[in-house]
């Protein structure tokens, strides 16, 4: 560097000087110093020992444009925004923290309250959606209007909680309190299992099919499609098994009792002929 360059420049670094010490804020003013080229400007700390305050300050119609520091905590602080290049973004630790089109990688944490239509979401640990819908990561369950869904999933209201659960060797699905578990279709119960237990299944306009063999308290089906263990009725009338003619109980008319130990020269059953309690039991049904 030549002798004049260097005298130009140690006049310009000691003009400088003298503008940033004449300051309030130790900014930097075009009317201070004629500042052609500056490899960088240092801020020297205030008598105090504090830099809070020092930086930059551009002034002009409307209120001053600034960028200064600040303490506690320590940060560079901007009356203005801070735009960078389209190709650009802010780093930390030498990482890309935010760019025009992504945040960056390490960014593990947020408090984002809203966001765009989201593409490809992945989530690991717990997940809460507008506090009605609850996924733990510990229990794997998924609750629906509830945060301790009593199966891997459960949909609960005021009224009740269905579930869908998993045991060794089986799949438990239904109502988990005691409200009524309705299978409907158009908007119709066709399959009701009561709270107390209870089922019934259509109603007197529908038709059910039962394909295979069907027992009604028994256990062994394997030598009848249909076994029943106890009365049934069949248009009303009620059909039983009886060592003999029942005295006990009231009976209609057309009810049958067969005889449950037939032997040669009784009777198969007997039948009432006249309702009451006991009524009238007549022998069909002679055996020879």
């Amino acid at each position: 560097m030549s002798e004049q360059n260097q005298s130009e420049l140690d006049s310009v670094i000691s003009a400088l000087g003298t503008a940033i010490s004449n300051t309030v804020h130790g900014a930097i003013s075009a009317e201070d110093a004629d500042v052609k080229a500056l490899a960088s400007v240092k801020f020297v700390a205030k008598p105090d020992g504090t830099l809070t305050g020092l930086g930059l300050s551009w002034t002009g119609a409307g209120p001053n444009k600034q960028l200064m520091f600040r303490a506690s905590p320590d940060r560079f602080w901007s009356t203005e925004s801070i735009d960078l290049n389209e190709d650009k973004a802010f780093m930390i630790g030498n990482n890309v923290l935010l760019s025009k089109t992504e945040l960056g990688s390490s960014v593990r944490t947020s408090n984002l309250s809203k966001v765009g239509t989201l593409n490809n979401l992945r989530t690991q640990g717990d997940l809460v959606i507008d506090d009605y819908i609850y996924y733990t990561s510990s229990s794997e369950s998924l609750g629906i209007g509830t945060e301790a869904p009593n199966g891997k999933l459960g949909i609960a209201t005021l009224d009740g909680e269905f579930v869908i659960d998993t045991d060794p060797g089986k799949i438990n699905i239904g109502s988990w309190t005691s409200t009524d578990l309705h299978v409907v279709t158009d908007n119709r119960s066709r399959l009701v299992i009561g709270g107390d237990g209870n089922i019934v299944i259509g109603s007197s306009s529908t038709t059910t099919v039962v394909n295979g063999k069907l027992g009604v308290n028994v256990n062994d089906v394997s030598d009848a499609a249909f076994a029943v263990n106890g009365g049934m009725k069949l248009e009303g009338k009620k059909i039983s098994y009886a060592a003999n003619a029942p005295k006990d109980r009231r009976c209609n008319q057309g009810d049958i009792t067969f005889c449950s130990n037939p032997k040669p020269g009784g009777y198969v059953g007997w039948v009432c002929t006249e309702s009451g309690t006991p009524g009238m039991w007549s022998p069909f049904g002679k055996i020879a």
